[in-house]
């Protein structure tokens, strides 16, 4: 498997987010976004009995994608798995179809994964969870990298969390900086960013309560982390590493809405190219829309609006008429 480059400081990543970084969506940032850096799906569960055929593999991450090498550099392919699940066999699946990336999801506060002893649960035994790392670095030779919270109830166990990740071989860590039963409370922790920075031998990227462009740069400085990932924010945002680059800090509300309305016009092109159904285009749709009207005069009104429609027309005319 060929050896990915190393992460230049500084750089984006659009987080890795259940139910919205479809292929589909990451082709519409790619597209119109390409100063994102790095990209993510959204994760894959490592199933308890049997196993996903190759083909459910690559349909995840996107068969088109899946022929682009450059794309797989810059994607990293996540997991979910807990000590029950056949992760030596996925592990296996994805080395064999060459994914150059592979991410480890350890952060995932759901009730439904961790009930099942996945995500940020595995954080309450960090000596199980050495064993699954452990198992997935010997069978990988990818880029092995892996998402944390900062604790599941508290953080006493985040400074061996880090060191261990490190000892075990993964490459990066992105640290989001709450607990999980802090759920998204703001605001989120960046002093465990800072830390983990200072313990680890490899790369920190920080994550959580980035909602501007002025945030990745502060975090950035406060931190001294490597890069930064954004999830909710870059929801509301998708251009948000565009404007970075760009050094336009302060976009006006006109300038918002056009993003907007240009943004929702490219992906309701590809998802009709796709030749996803009329309900599916709907629920997709009001899905990736839940934080890119807030700051937007009378959101509040518009997203109920949204919310409540009832077709597919109903719904982009709405956006048109921001």
């Amino acid at each position: 498997m060929k050896k990915l480059a190393p992460i230049p400081s500084g750089s984006l990543f659009f987080a890795p987010m259940e139910g919205i970084t479809d292929e589909t969506y990451r082709k519409v940032i790619q597209n119109n976004y390409p100063e994102w850096d790095y990209l993510a799906t959204d994760f894959l569960r490592v199933p308890s009995a049997g196993r996903y055929p190759n083909k459910h593999l690559v349909r995840h991450f996107g068969k088109e994608l899946y022929e682009l090498s450059e794309i797989q550099a810059k994607t990293m392919f996540q997991i979910l798995t807990s000590h029950r699940a056949f992760t030596g066999e996925m592990v296996k699946q994805i080395q064999d179809l060459q994914f150059p990336w592979l991410d480890m999801n350890i952060g995932c506060p759901s009730p439904t994964v961790c009930k099942n002893q996945g995500g940020s649960y595995l954080l309450t035994d960090l000596l199980s969870l050495r064993d699954l790392v452990r198992s997935i670095r010997q069978g990988y030779t990818g880029r092995f990298t892996a998402k944390i919270r900062i604790g599941y109830s508290d953080t006493k166990n985040f400074d061996d969390s880090i060191k261990m990740l490190n000892d075990e071989g993964v490459e990066l860590i992105t640290v989001h900086g709450r607990t999980r039963d802090d759920m998204y409370k703001a605001p989120a922790r960046w002093e465990f960013i800072e830390r983990a920075v200072k313990l680890s031998q490899v790369p920190i990227i920080g994550n959580g309560d980035v909602w501007s462009t002025s945030d990745i740069d502060r975090m950035i400085k406060e931190t001294g982390c490597h890069g930064v990932m954004v999830a909710r924010g870059a929801l509301k945002a998708p251009w948000m590493a565009q404007d970075y680059r760009l050094g336009h800090f302060h976009p006006t509300k006109k300038e918002t809405t056009t993003k907007i309305k240009q943004f929702f016009t490219d992906y309701r092109s590809l998802l009709e190219a796709e030749n996803i159904s009329v309900r599916g285009l709907l629920k997709q749709s009001k899905s990736v829309s839940r934080f890119m009207l807030d700051g937007i005069e009378g959101c509040e009104m518009v997203k109920r609006q949204l919310m409540l429609s009832q077709t597919v027309p109903e719904f982009y005319s709405l956006v048109e008429n921001l």
